[in-house]
């Protein structure tokens, strides 16, 4: 069996919570109670994970899931593929919004009121200083309803982080955007 993002979840908490219930490390793993059963049987016929005993209440008799020296070592080889892996897809993405940026840019659009998360803000921003592009986010909102404290003469163009064609009506409609002025940025 080859070994998942979830394994490593598991692993992860297993590693950085004290946790003696499924459901406890179900809940504190972001994963279903029924895959977490299954992964733990795996890992304890695999040797990843052990039972041991819980003392510090004496009227409590239970049990904690442990890992072990090959359940440590397994989680390290699992960070390292996820990092390298989320890093790819990293990069990846930035191209992609480097390339659509400078589209736009090709397009004689230069200012730009983005809408979408400020986390993807700021990362057009990086984008937008690592390549030089003569763009400039002259304003940003969460989501396109608050389009409307932007004068349609104050920019370019409206970056549209989420949405379809369907969006792009509404706005131009119920704000009175022209089309020209919407975009979509995927």
């Amino acid at each position: 069996m080859e070994l998942s993002e979830n394994h490593f979840q598991i692993l992860d908490t297993l590693d950085r919570e004290e946790i003696s219930t499924q459901r406890q490390l179900a809940e504190q793993a972001g994963i279903s109670l029924g895959q977490v059963n299954y992964l733990l049987k795996s890992f304890l016929e695999k040797g990843l994970v052990k039972i041991g005993n819980f003392r510090e209440n004496p009227r409590k008799i239970g049990y904690v899931y442990l890992l072990t020296p090959k359940g440590i070592e397994a989680k390290s080889r699992l960070a390292a593929k996820f990092v390298m892996r989320k890093l790819k897809e990293y990069y990846s993405v930035r191209e992609r919004l480097a390339e659509r940026l400078v589209a736009v840019e090709n397009k004689g659009r230069h200012r730009i009121v983005f809408v979408g998360p400020a986390v993807v803000k700021d990362f057009m921003d990086s984008i937008i200083q690592e390549n030089a592009l003569d763009l400039r986010v002259v304003g940003h909102c969460s989501c396109w309803e608050y389009l409307r404290n932007y004068e349609p003469d104050s920019f370019d163009v409206a970056l549209l982080f989420d949405g379809g064609r369907k969006d792009v009506r509404k706005i131009r409609e119920e704000i009175g955007i022209p089309f020209r002025k919407l975009l979509l940025l995927w």
